[in-house]
């Protein structure tokens, strides 16, 4: 068995997240400012100069506002977030998701997925091949992030295959939560179940059958929200 390195997190890295949980906590509510950096670093027993380059940090993830001359503000991040913000959050939940998050993602999936299902299906037999191997590496997978990376490299394959660069370009910035949410699935329910319904988009669209692929990734993202495939807080305690 390969056990990973272990790795210190710096003072900035631990300013950063402290920051991010107080914002997101509503601790530090939007719009409120901050104290100046050296008071900042002052009370954090931390450097000014950790304290400057973790708000510059916060600043381009969309937390903060440093406004000229009157100082740094939290950013109403929900209405002016980018897909940074949604990254860091998802980095700093690491694959706890609230039953809020799981649901929210599922939704976003399922518009993604009717897309991308659309703009693949004159794909080449060649690149029929091409995913048919990644859906059998699902089967394969050792761990639940290895079988969940694969899955989403499903969907960002087919939607590159697609010619819709964009299309692939949304889903790969949906990476983190994807994955988060994939294994959850994974510990619930068991590879097995990933790569079956993997493997039945894949034969739908193999038949070049639209409408069966949408009411497949309907169904199935039913099942996930309200359904015997639910992926909320209380399944997970049901596998404790």
């Amino acid at each position: 068995m390969k056990f990973e390195k272990l790795t210190v997190p710096t003072q900035r890295e631990l300013f950063i997240k402290k920051m991010q949980e107080m914002i997101l906590s509503g601790e530090l509510p939007a719009n409120s400012r901050i104290p100046p950096e050296r008071d900042l670093a002052k009370q954090m027993g931390i450097s000014r100069s950790v304290v400057n380059t973790g708000i510059a940090i916060l600043e381009y993830q969309g937390f903060l506002q440093v406004i000229n001359r009157q100082g740094t503000f939290v950013a109403d991040y929900k209405k002016t977030a980018s897909i940074e913000t949604l990254n860091a959050i998802m980095r700093l939940k690491g694959d706890v998701l609230t039953d809020h998050d799981i649901r929210s993602i599922l939704e976003i999936r399922w518009a993604l997925e009717k897309l991308t299902m659309r703009n693949a299906l004159e794909l080449s037999e060649n690149d029929l091949e091409k995913l048919r191997v990644i859906v059998e590496n699902i089967k394969t997978s050792t761990s639940y992030y290895e079988a969940s990376c694969h899955a989403l490299d499903f969907q960002i394959t087919m939607a590159d295959m697609g010619e819709n660069d964009m299309l692939g370009l949304i889903i790969t910035t949906f990476r983190n939560p994807c994955i988060a949410m994939w294994m959850r699935f994974c510990k619930i329910y068991g590879i097995e179940k990933l790569y079956m319904h993997t493997r039945t988009s894949w034969e739908l669209l193999k038949k070049r059958d639209y409408n069966g692929a949408l009411e497949w990734i309907e169904t199935f993202t039913k099942e996930a929200i309200d359904g015997k495939y639910t992926l909320y807080e209380k399944d997970m305690r049901k596998q404790g």
